[in-house]
C-alpha cells in the first residue's frame, strides 16, 4: 500500500497541536507560549527547506552534490558544537572540526561500505541518511565532553600541578578527567541503546513505520544507524578531549592557566 502524502491542509490541521499546548500552558500561566510558537514556526519553515533541499539533492544523485550537502550540515554541527563548548579555551573550532569529521567519515563509511553496501556508495537515502542521525548525536556528544574537561581540568588545576610535579606526564595528570569527560557525552547514547526498542520506539524508526516501511527492515536499519551513531560518538569525544588535553600544557608540560 503506497503511504499517504500529507499536504498543506494536514500540516495546517497539525498545528491545532500546538494550539491544544499553547492553551494549557496559558491557562496555567506557565509563560512559554511565546517560545513555543516561535519554535513550531521556525520548525515548520527549517524542515520544509530541509525537505525541498533532500528532494533536490535525491533527484540529482550526484556524488559531489550529496558530499557538499553533508559537508554543510558537518560544519554546522562543529560550530553549534564549539559554541556550546564556550570561549574559556580559544580556538577550538579546528580541534571539534576535526573530531566530528573523522567519526563522521569512519562511522558512515564503514556503515555504507561494509555493513548496507549499496549498488553505489553515494545514494543519497542511505548516505544522507546515516551522515543525518549521526551528525544529530555528534553535536551533542562533542559539545559535551569538550565542555566537561575543560570545566575538570579547570576545578582540578591544583591536583593536576601537584601530579605533574610528582614526576607524572601531562596525560598521567589529566587521565582522569579526560576520562570523566568521555563517559559523560556516550552515557547519554548508551541509555538511549539501552531503551531504544523496549521502552521508546526512536522518532527515525517512527518514520520508516509511517512511510510503511516493513517493521522488521526497518528495525534492522535503526540497528545499523544505532551502531553508527555510538561509533562517532566515541571517536569523536576521544579526539576533541585530545585535542583539549594537548591545548592545555606547554612543551615544558606545564599546566596552562585559563585566565
Amino acid at each position: 500500500m503506497i503511504p499517504r502524502i500529507l499536504d498543506l491542509t494536514d500540516i495546517a490541521w497539525a498545528l491545532g497541536l500546538i494550539g491544544i499546548s499553547i492553551g494549557l500552558l496559558q491557562w496555567q500561566r506557565v509563560g512559554l507560549a511565546g517560545q513555543i510558537t516561535i519554535a513550531a514556526a521556525r520548525s515548520i519553515l527549517q524542515l520544509l527547506v530541509m525537505g525541498l533541499g533532500l528532494q533536490l539533492v535525491w533527484q540529482l544523485d550526484n556524488p559531489l552534490v550529496t558530499i557538499g550537502g553533508i559537508s554543510v550540515l558537518a560544519i554546522a554541527t562543529t560550530i553549534a558544537a564549539n559554541n556550546r563548548i564556550g570561549d574559556r579555551m580559544k580556538n577550538l573550532l579546528p580541534i571539534v572540526g576535526g573530531a566530528i569529521f573523522t567519526g563522521l567519515i569512519v562511522a558512515v563509511g564503514y556503515t555504507i561500505l561494509v555493513v548496507i553496501k549499496p549498488t553505489n556508495w553515494h545514494q543519497p537515502q542511505y548516505l544522507v541518511s546515516c551522515a543525518g542521525i549521526c551528525l544529530g548525536y555528534l553535536l551533542n556528544n562533542t559539545a559535551i565532553a569538550g565542555e566537561r574537561l575543560i570545566g575538570e581540568i579547570d576545578r582540578h588545576q591544583a591536583e593536576i600541578e601537584t601530579q605533574l610535579s610528582l614526576g607524572a606526564s601531562p596525560a598521567q595528570a589529566i587521565a582522569t578527567y579526560r576520562q570523566t569527560a568521555i563517559k559523560s557525552a556516550l552515557v547519554p547514547t548508551i541509555d538511549t541503546l539501552m531503551v531504544t526498542g523496549l521502552v521508546t520506539i526512536p522518532g527515525f524508526l517512527t518514520g520508516e513505520l509511517l512511510a510503511q516501511i516493513q517493521p522488521v527492515n526497518a528495525a534492522g536499519y535503526l540497528i545499523v544507524a544505532l551502531f553508527a551513531v555510538i561509533a562517532s560518538n566515541t571517536i569523536s569525544a576521544s579526539l576533541v578531549t585530545s585535542g583539549i588535553v594537548n591545548r592545555c600544557f606547554t612543551q615544558y608540560a606545564q599546566l596552562k592557566s585559563f585566565d
